[in-house]
């Protein structure tokens, strides 16, 4: 199974995103379907790896690019949502 890749999370920059938009980090976790002890530990304590499903996921929730908030230099096309087709 491939690694899953990682990037380092820019701390104070997705709290001041979070509480920019009026929202706790416990409130946009919950937003986003992530425990908020997830968020917490991303925005707080030591900068530690975080992998890019977990980042693309806060940045679409936070409407910015995985390089807007992270070290992430890789494509950033999955952060916007794709259009899921209807089931004919």
């Amino acid at each position: 199974m491939p690694a899953i890749p990682t990037a380092i999370p820019d701390r104070a920059k997705i709290r001041s995103l979070i509480w920019a938009r009026g929202h706790s980090v416990t409130g946009f976790a919950r937003e986003i379907g992530r425990p908020p002890a997830t968020i917490w530990a991303i925005t707080g304590g030591k900068p530690r790896p975080t992998g890019i499903p977990l980042l693309r996921q806060i940045a679409h929730g936070l409407s910015v690019r995985v390089s807007d908030i992270s070290d992430w230099d890789g494509d950033d096309i999955e952060s916007d949502a794709e259009p899921k087709a209807l089931a004919s």
